[in-house]
């Protein structure tokens, strides 16, 4: 009697998810479409009315030709590089992150010194710095699983990561918003790695009780608090930008005042193709634009969600989770500001928003979730792996099914 043929787990290649490309494009899309309508009426402002090259639609183009750069390198290479080489992409952002203290190179701006200027080069290395750590964490907590539920060898080596990083957003650079986004991710990435509820039940404690601590110990952060729950108080003050923002979402109903007729960007609302350019959205589209948004992150969610589920191991789900936090959050922390729902940020709307250093970085992400989504979970007959060779049709990343080479 023959003995019976083993099956083997192995990661199934085929072609990669193309519905959350054509999401990313869409929104980068409506983003270069609003700076046009925009961003020439900021550039008067900032000139004082001797100019009005739309310079802001011309950097978003050339930072978004830099990005696809990245992200047609990061789609193609298989994601266990990123593994290999967290830590040094890790440190390297880490150190970019320290040139904001380096006199000559850290830019101030609004009292915050959150950018470095390098000659023609002007970015922000907070942004490099999220997706550098989303890999580090991943490929950290995979190297020490074995350790993850002990207090001292697991738990207190994430709160250290969180610490620092806290340290580094909020008190170097007066970054609230980045913190938020990076404590939000790396929390999705350590509860998706098989954690016990109990150690992130506490984690999550300690972190609460933290953030509670870090704002009211800084006058500046309490202030926007107390803004957001008494936003009416001062509406020329403390509650201008909130209200302007809600003046425009009110103003443009249901289909909104048209494209490029926009009375909020004309001085009123702050940062209009920045942090503001959702409700400029708002006002010019309307209800039906807005929505609209919120539809392409939900549906960038749902797919970033099956990629996730079916992610050939857990390196690879942990960073396609940290990814899809970093999207998700961000969006929904900038959308529910612009609402009055939460308090200012000051972060941008992911591939919508102008700025160069945020979509370079992002793209490079949506690179390596691609190259994810390349290959699924599955099981081959140990006597057949020498017929297997590669799916050529296109897949589709599906909730009920992987794709078999054939």
């Amino acid at each position: 009697m023959n003995p019976p043929i083993k099956k083997k787990p192995l990661a199934i290649e085929h072609r990669p998810d193309y519905i959350i490309s054509m999401v990313v494009i869409s929104m980068f899309v409506i983003g270069l479409i609003m700076i046009y309508s925009t961003g020439w009426i900021t550039v008067l402002k900032q000139t004082s009315g001797s100019s009005d090259a739309n310079n802001f639609f011309n950097k978003q183009l050339l930072s978004f030709a830099l990005g696809i750069i990245g992200w047609v390198f990061a789609s193609r290479v298989h994601y266990s590089f990123w593994q290999k080489h967290a830590s040094k992409i890790f440190y390297f952002s880490l150190a970019l992150m320290f040139l904001v203290l380096v006199p000559g190179l850290g830019v101030k701006t609004n009292g915050a010194t959150r950018w470095v200027d390098i000659g023609p080069v002007n970015f922000q290395p907070i942004e490099f710095y999220k997706l550098g750590l989303i890999l580090f964490v991943s490929a950290w907590i995979e190297k020490n699983r074995s350790s993850l539920n002990k207090p001292i060898e697991g738990l207190l080596p994430i709160l250290g990561i969180i610490g620092v990083s806290a340290f580094l957003a909020v008190l170097l650079q007066k970054d609230m918003g980045s913190a938020s986004i990076i404590v939000a991710s790396i929390m999705s990435i350590y509860f998706v790695s098989g954690v016990s509820l109990k150690i992130f039940g506490a984690a999550m404690g300690i972190i609460l009780v933290s953030a509670v601590g870090l704002v009211a110990s800084s006058r500046y952060r309490l202030a926007r608090y107390i803004t957001f729950l008494n936003n009416s108080d001062d509406i020329t003050g403390a509650g201008y930008h909130i209200n302007q923002s809600l003046i425009a979402l009110g103003s443009g109903g249901m289909l909104g005042k048209g494209l490029g007729k926009s009375v909020q960007a004309y001085g009123y609302l702050p940062e209009a193709t920045n942090d503001s350019i959702f409700a400029i959205i708002g006002e010019e589209f309307g209800f039906a634009g807005a929505t609209a948004i919120v539809a392409l992150y939900s549906l960038f969610l749902y797919r970033g969600y099956l990629i996730i589920k079916n992610s050939p191991d857990n390196f690879a789900k942990m960073v396609a989770t940290g990814i899809v936090a970093w999207v998700g959050f961000q969006a929904f922390f900038n959308i529910s500001a612009m609402l009055g729902i939460i308090p200012l940020t000051g972060i941008t709307l992911p591939f919508i928003s102008y700025g160069g250093t945020s979509i370079i970085a992002l793209l490079i992400a949506v690179g390596i979730l691609q190259n994810i989504s390349r290959y699924t979970k599955g099981e081959q007959l140990d006597e057949n792996r020498g017929l297997r060779r590669r799916n050529s049709r296109p897949h589709y990343t599906s909730s009920s099914s992987s794709r078999r080479p054939t």
